[in-house]
């Protein structure tokens, strides 16, 4: 696991982007600038991590789950945090370089699923439905999982791609542009600053 750097003033969490186009995505991509040599991570804390859940769609504002208190199990959540992350960030990337997955993030996977699929019951209304005792800071991991596990299964997984700022930037993407080139996770920022570089060098 790559150390993670914070910056003294983080971004308010309204001004992260979410240019994955699923939320497993935007998840991993919670991570600026992966590959930089200084890492800013969206999620250095549970509040943190919570408020980017509601914006991101992996709670909603009206489910009030209880964070950790003591100093143990908020370290304790926050290493699932970024194992789960890790873990989905490997698997994407291998899947779009097109070799083995690493077996820890398979068994990391298969692990939350699991979680997921037994804090859920069947209602009488034919759909399931999370159990009370799983409405906790861990369910945004449960519909993250889940989430990844729907695109793994889907058609679009084929359009999966890696920015092309490889220096810094290793967020990824689902391409729905109609030509299916697509180069970078926004072209407002890692396109702007390749026609920047390249405007410098010419």
């Amino acid at each position: 696991m790559s150390p993670v750097h914070y910056h003294l003033l983080p971004r308010p969490i309204s001004a992260i982007r979410l240019d994955g186009g699923r939320l497993c995505l935007d998840f991993v991509n919670s991570i600026h600038n992966r590959y930089a040599v200084e890492v800013e991570d969206y999620l250095h804390h549970p509040e943190r991590f919570i408020d980017w859940c509601i914006r991101a769609g992996a709670l909603h504002i009206d489910e009030h789950v209880g964070l950790p208190r003591s100093a143990d199990r908020r370290t304790a959540l926050m290493l699932e945090v970024v194992t789960l992350r890790d873990h989905l960030h490997a698997l994407f990337a291998t899947r779009i370089d097109d070799v083995q997955p690493p077996p820890a993030a398979v068994r990391g996977l298969d692990g939350w699923l699991h979680r997921a699929w037994n804090d859920q019951m069947l209602g009488a209304d034919g759909q399931m439905h999370w159990r009370t005792d799983a409405l906790d800071a861990r369910l945004p991991l449960k519909r993250i999982a889940l989430d990844a596990l729907d695109l793994f299964g889907d058609p679009s997984i084929s359009r999966l791609r890696r920015c092309d700022n490889t220096t810094s930037c290793g967020w990824l993407f689902l391409d729905t542009s109609k030509n299916q080139r697509r180069r970078w996770c926004a072209m407002e920022t890692c396109g702007t600053a390749d026609k920047m570089q390249r405007y410098r060098q010419g």
